[in-house]
């Protein structure tokens, strides 16, 4: 690593990467660091002293360090009583699962429930469409929404038009 790439980093970044960088070394953690990053050592340790970062000598690696300040504001952001910490984790156990289930809402065509309320009378109607149109329409229904019927989708769609603009004044 070059010291432009080193010193475009977040400190961050850099951190995490020197502290992988430190794992190599047997002695003179700090020199052969700046060595290998081609910077003097003074200058290297101003740089990673940048956003609070000191270095442990017991454990060889970067740290981040806090005032008392924002400790203060840490802890008490973080307070959280035992029914909302169970919470927490849960939500921290499931996360991958809890995206999928965001990403799959969001590509899904949610019915309005009265298209398709058990009580409600169907007719049967022709109307004229514009054949490309269609064609696109019916393809993408068949594509990504094949396990919905053709008339609950139409129906969705003409409820929508009619209450986007029952809204508006004529």
């Amino acid at each position: 690593m070059d010291a432009k790439v080193f010193q475009e980093m977040s400190s961050l970044e850099r951190a995490e990467s020197i502290n992988k960088l430190l794992l190599e070394f047997d002695d003179d953690h700090l020199k052969n660091a700046a060595k290998a990053v081609g910077m003097k050592y003074s200058a290297f340790c101003k740089i990673m002293r940048e956003g609070g970062f000191t270095y442990s000598q017991s454990k060889k690696q970067y740290e981040k360090t806090i005032s008392l300040e924002e400790y203060k504001e840490f802890q008490t952001s973080t307070s959280i009583d035992n029914g909302s910490d169970e919470a927490v984790r849960f939500i921290v156990n499931h996360l991958n699962e809890l995206k999928q289930l965001l990403n799959q809402h969001e590509t899904q065509l949610l019915l309005d429930p009265k298209v398709y309320a058990p009580d409600s009378k169907s007719v049967t109607k022709s109307i004229v469409v514009n054949k490309e149109i269609y064609e696109e329409f019916s393809e993408l229904c068949t594509r990504r929404f094949s396990h919905l019927r053709l008339k609950d989708i139409v129906s969705n769609c003409l409820y929508d038009f009619v209450k986007q603009n029952k809204k508006t004044p004529s």
